[in-house]
Order: C-alpha cells, then sequence, then structure tokens
C-alpha cells in the first residue's frame, strides 16, 4: 500500500478519547448515565489506539535513522504511548469486573491528563508529516 495506515487510523481513537474525556468532565455535573458513555468511548480509543500504534511503528522504521525527523518521531511515539497508559489506566479504575462504574475522581484526572498529552502527540505528528515530510510522496515532474 502506499498511503501509510497511521494517519488513518489514528482519528478513530483521538475522537474516541475526546469524547470519552468530554463525558468524564459531564459526569461531574450530569451522572451516571454519561460516564458510562464516556467509558465506551475509552474502551473503543484504547483499543483502535492499538492498530494505530502498530501501523505507526511500520511508519517509524521507514524513516532514515539518522535524520533530524527521527527525534520529533520518537517523541511523538513516547507521547502516543503515555496518552494510552493514562487512558488505559482510567478505563481500568472505572471496572467493575466487566461492567463500566461511575469514574473516580483520579480516573477523570487521567482522562484530562491523556487529553493534552495527547494534544502535544498530535502537534508531534503534525510536525513528522508539515516540517519534515514523513509520509509525503514526491512526484517528479
Amino acid at each position: 500500500m502506499r498511503h501509510p495506515l497511521h494517519p488513518i487510523l489514528v482519528h478513530f481513537p483521538v475522537a474516541a478519547w475526546f469524547f470519552a474525556t468530554i463525558g468524564d468532565i459531564a459526569s461531574l455535573f450530569m451522572g451516571e448515565q454519561v460516564s458510562w458513555v464516556a467509558g465506551v468511548f475509552l474502551v473503543i480509543g484504547t483499543i483502535t489506539a492499538i492498530f494505530a500504534m502498530i501501523a505507526g511503528l511500520v511508519e517509524l522504521t521507514k524513516i532514515d535513522q539518522q535524520s533530524i525527523a527521527m527525534k520529533t518521531a520518537n517523541q511523538h511515539m513516547v507521547l502516543a504511548m503515555v496518552s494510552w497508559s493514562l487512558y488505559t489506566i482510567s478505563l481500568f479504575l472505572r471496572l467493575e469486573g466487566t461492567t463500566l462504574t461511575q469514574p473516580s475522581n483520579l480516573a477523570i484526572l487521567l482522562s484530562v491528563i491523556g487529553l493534552a498529552v495527547l494534544c502535544v502527540a498530535g502537534w508531534k505528528g503534525g510536525q513528522l508529516v508539515f516540517e519534515h515530510g514523513v509520509g509525503i510522496q514526491k512526484h517528479e515532474q
């Protein structure tokens, strides 16, 4: 495949985690139904992020190890993994067996921090594409 999969796949966990975090904050005011929806979005984001991270690792192997883009790529990767870890911990904190429960303040805080870290990871991903040209094919004219 000529088009990298990573940029296609990242939209799913990013959107799911964004809505999970908004739901977590809203659950402080609106109650249990909203927190359940946030939990479902956490599950979706956590699972789809695994596929996005695998695709990202494949793309990472295509970057020249000596290029200046590699430092940014490593920062992007570490930040994405930290965000995934924060959201995954938040998810496990609200599980009782396989049942989603009202999140604790710690679980909500981890979601908010996860979103902040995810935004920085996305910024670094944008730098890879727009500053370093990673994943961009050069067409000869």
